[in-house]
């Protein structure tokens, strides 16, 4: 493939801050960590156990939660300087777990074990306060729009704030101008746009979910797309993740209404449409208060299905886009990655390192802004990439274009060797030249992409997905078992979970919020500022 992937049109392109002199600015984010994972019993169905009492409040919990189903925990790390120090925080709250759970295990794949029917699955409960409340409205919407199957899907998100020093010698060298909230925003929006570019290569590499339960689907699912690989596995054998196809995290819904990533003002202004418009076949879910928390195209701004998200904290009840408006883009929530089922906490280091040095390429090359044709196509790259990504003929469209995916892929790694040369300094044992190597691996040797590895460990072991699940998850609770927490963290532990009983209490009882059949509707907070765009 000739040229290079991602356009540059001038000298003067910010590329040139692959640099030594910028390389302390280049090293230095912000990274975090959330993982989901579904807790199974040992005959490998979906827990129908509530939240363990000893891992604390889900609603109120800071690093503890339920993502969307009751037997769906989710991780959340503070904020580190290194990746090191966000894996280690990870790692300690699943060995925390590993203590709790006597008789549970955390399914270690993206695509969940095996499922009862939809109205045996419950979703997350959080009490009886407004927010507890809200939180489960959210997720029965959820449940009624796209199905509670689809919701038990699981995954890593990796949250990158770059550094202000990095941020603002490009904001002086791309846009002349000292760095504000709006220059800073505008860099993050560049960065999305390249990213979502190149995103087919990352869900090549990273796609570890081409095999599921047959229980995921109802029994009249057909779909020439899969093989039965025994009476309980599906396969789709050139799939990379299917938690990213059209059974997985992707709408038909919000793909009619598609949110622009050119600016903050444009995306803003997209969402405010989105969480403030009826769409008429959701009003069939009015029939009770609880079953949704409006009939907007979406409920929430955190419904919004994206493979990245410009994300700033809010600030107590303030609404996500609000706090956009407001300030700005503070760091992105990168959502593609797959749980790692070879992993104990589902991810490891290299693939980190890798996705902070395509994150530095994405911002620091030029971004010409994009269409409703230029995101149709990306729309399109992921749905051939999940579905058929492992094909040795299967393109993607770049700027419009045609390329082989495997040609992509080839010529990113070409262009990121300079960059992990220079954060490594040449050290070929340096952590981004490792990232870098072991995906070149994958490009030389395809069946050590993660999904053919999983297919591969199924047929040596003559298993099943249910058993091969069984035998990872009891093989990484072991493993944590192992992890020496101290004294004093288990009960940093301990008490962050009692501290989080006594937050939701403190709610309810200022509330005076208590159980009732009748209980009001459920009023979300009106956007401030979505009126101003």
């Amino acid at each position: 493939m000739k040229g290079k992937l991602l356009k540059s049109k001038s000298k003067n392109s910010t590329v040139v801050l692959f640099a030594k002199e910028y390389k302390d600015c280049l090293l230095s984010a912000k990274h975090g960590l959330e993982r989901e994972s579904v807790r199974i019993s040992e005959k490998v169905f979906l827990s129908q156990e509530p939240h363990p009492k000893a891992l604390g409040s889900s609603l109120t919990h800071p690093l503890i939660k339920t993502d969307f189903a009751e037997a769906q925990i989710e991780y959340a790390t503070n904020i580190h300087k290194t990746i090191p120090d966000a894996l280690a925080e990870l790692t300690e709250l699943h060995a925390f777990t590993a203590k709790i759970l006597e008789k549970e295990f955390l399914w270690p794949f993206s695509m969940p074990p095996a499922l009862p029917s939809e109205n045996k699955i419950e979703v997350g409960q959080y009490g009886t306060s407004k927010e507890g409340r809200k939180k489960t409205i959210y997720r029965n919407g959820l449940g009624h729009r796209y199905g509670k199957k689809m919701q038990t899907i699981s995954g890593v998100h990796y949250n990158i704030s770059f550094d202000s020093c990095m941020l603002s010698v490009v904001s002086e060298k791309r846009f002349q101008k000292p760095l504000s909230k709006e220059t800073k925003s505008q860099i993050y929006f560049d960065t999305i746009r390249n990213f979502y570019r190149i995103s087919p290569t990352l869900l090549y590499l990273f796609g570890s979910s081409s095999v599921t339960d047959v229980t995921f689907f109802d029994t009249k699912f057909k779909n020439k797309n899969f093989q039965k690989l025994d009476s309980k596995t599906l396969n789709a054998p050139y799939s990379t993740t299917l938690r990213l196809s059209n059974i997985g995290y992707t709408s038909k819904v919000q793909g009619k209404f598609p949110i622009s990533v050119n600016s903050l003002q444009e995306y803003t202004s997209d969402m405010c449409h989105v969480v403030s418009k009826t769409y008429s076949p959701y009003k069939q879910f009015n029939t009770k208060p609880t079953n949704q928390l409006n009939d907007y195209i979406l409920q929430l701004e955190n419904e919004y299905y994206s493979l990245v998200r410009p994300k700033q904290v809010p600030k107590g009840d303030e609404r996500v886009v609000d706090a956009l408006m407001d300030r700005g883009v503070e760091y992105l929530e990168i959502r593609l990655l797959d749980l790692d089922p070879f992993s104990a906490i589902g991810v490891e280091e290299t693939r980190l390192y890798f996705l902070h040095m395509v994150l530095l390429y994405c911002m620091l090359n030029e971004s010409p802004k994009s269409d409703l044709v230029e995101m149709q196509q990306w729309r399109k790259n992921q749905e051939s990439t999940t579905w058929f990504g492992r094909k040795p003929d299967t393109k993607v469209y770049l700027f419009g274009k045609e390329i082989y995916l495997r040609d992509m892929v080839y010529q990113l790694f070409v262009e990121l060797q300079p960059i992990a040369d220079l954060l490594d300094e040449n050290d070929a044992n340096g952590p981004f030249s490792r990232a870098l190597e072991a995906q070149w691996e994958k490009w030389d040797d395809p069946s050590l992409l993660g999904a053919t590895m999983s297919e591969l460990d199924l047929t040596i072991n003559k298993a099943s997905f249910r058993e091969f699940g069984l035998a990872l998850a009891r093989s990484h609770k072991e493993e944590l078992l192992k992890v020496n927490l101290s004294p004093n963290r288990i009960k940093y532990y301990e008490d962050l979970s009692e501290q989080s009983f006594y937050e939701q209490k403190k709610m309810e009882t200022l509330e005076g919020s208590h159980l009732k059949k009748n209980q009001k509707p459920i009023q979300i907070n009106p956007l401030k500022l979505c009126s101003e765009v």
